[in-house]
């Protein structure tokens, strides 16, 4: 990644290199199951040393000449957001890596269609657990609830919203 003014350091190559070896070293059986245990690899650096570059560059290519795919999970979403819209497009624009990602995203980021029917057609208007306490600090009453979630029903049904609370 040199063309990004990327300076490869110890720490990133010992990181990809301990990357590489724990997934290289994963066994599958004939119907693609795991066949042993040995499969973790602990890595701690801190705050912008590379990690998710180190990572990426080492479980790419592993999935890539195994055909499977890779699956990388986050404890944010701010981390999640760096993957998908800066390190995943700096690695397809600044290596030779060729490979295609989407985002999938927990239900629990999206609307729940049976809470919102729910909500429309009930007389006391409750914001339990539709979308998690996301619009507990904007509603005032059970009228401006009424038409939020009939204007958030009239949304999915016209296909002018996927239902992704980010959205």
């Amino acid at each position: 990644m040199d063309a990004k003014s990327h300076k490869p350091r110890a720490g990133q190559r010992q990181m990809i290199g301990a990357i590489a070896r724990t997934l290289g070293n994963i066994k599958q059986g004939s119907e693609g199951e795991r066949l042993d245990e040995k499969h973790v690899a602990v890595i701690e650096a801190g705050t912008g040393t590379g990690k998710t570059l180190s990572y990426c560059l080492a479980a790419i290519p592993i999935a890539k000449a195994r055909g499977l795919k890779l699956v990388i999970s986050t404890a944010t979403v701010a981390l999640q957001e760096q993957i998908l819209h800066k390190e995943l497009p700096d690695l397809l624009e600044h290596t030779e890596l060729n490979f295609k990602y989407t985002l999938a995203k927990g239900r629990g980021r999206y609307l729940c269609l049976n809470n919102l029917e729910g909500f429309l057609g009930a007389e006391e208007q409750a914001i339990d657990d539709m979308f998690a306490g996301l619009f507990e600090q904007h509603l005032q009453s059970d009228d401006v609830n009424t038409v939020l979630y009939q204007e958030m029903d009239a949304a999915l049904e016209a296909g002018d919203w996927d239902g992704d609370k980010d959205n």
